[in-house]
């Protein structure tokens, strides 16, 4: 089924069965640009056997701004709590699609029991920022306030609820400080965090199985050379099935 509010973006909601059960919500990525199907129904398949309702942000189909993203996202969130059929809410977010959940994991803490963050786009400092997501959600003349509240290390907080990240140090496209630095402030606000950096892989990986090669890529030598970086998929259900802290 497919949740709409006001804008043409939508959550396509698929139901592990008519059990009141956790869900799952994927951000895939795209550059706050468009919403890669890479990151999307592969991902929601991979989790399929957890037994979780799964469902899929197409968050771009209408280009909104912020702060009207997060506003837009704070009602999905909503909804979804509602739902008779939904327990917890755990939220999956790639790349820019990791940083909706990491904003909506920050500013909505109390909807959101569980965050798994791929590769995620964090910070706006100059040296780090991935310049191309941030200007599709910033109007070219923000104003200085809302370009420090996008930046999410600045926003972590001890009400937060435990976070998974994962990121290669090499990567050329979403600085893996990113991922350091929001570490570092969820370790200070004491918020438990599971890290898994591997020392090497290109940007966007998704499950890094041949289903989700990169176009310029054959298949055979996408996994041959990223494969590894796989296991991710295992450690994030691990963490998901781990009691609460």
């Amino acid at each position: 089924m497919k949740l709409y509010i006001q804008s043409k973006n939508y959550i396509d909601l698929e139901f592990f069965d008519q059990n009141p059960r956790d869900l799952l919500l994927i951000f895939p990525g795209g550059g706050y640009h468009r919403t890669s199907p890479r990151e999307a129904e592969p991902i929601r398949k991979a989790f399929h056997s957890e037994g979780y309702h799964i469902g899929i942000f197409y968050y771009r189909e209408e280009h909104l701004l912020y702060p009207n993203l997060k506003t837009e996202g704070h009602v999905f969130l909503e909804m979804l709590k509602k739902h008779p059929l939904v327990q917890n809410i755990y939220l999956l977010g790639a790349s820019a699609g990791g940083h909706y959940a990491a904003m909506l994991s920050i500013y909505y803490s109390h909807l959101v029991n569980k965050t798994i963050l791929l590769y995620p786009v964090i910070s706006t400092h100059p040296t780090y920022i991935h310049q191309g997501s941030y200007e599709k959600i910033l109007d070219q003349n923000a104003d200085p306030k809302l370009i420090e509240e996008v930046s999410l290390e600045n926003h972590v907080h001890d009400q937060m609820k435990p976070v998974f990240i994962f990121h290669t140090m090499d990567d050329l496209s979403v600085p893996v400080e990113n991922s350091l630095l929001l570490i570092q402030k969820l370790k200070a606000k004491h918020i438990p965090v599971e890290a898994h950096l591997f020392p090497s892989g290109r940007h966007g990986v998704s499950l890094a199985t041949k289903d989700v090669s990169f176009e310029d890529m054959n298949p055979e030598a996408f996994v041959q050379k990223y494969g590894h970086l796989n296991r991710w998929v295992d450690l994030a259900k691990a963490f998901l099935r781990r009691e609460k802290p």
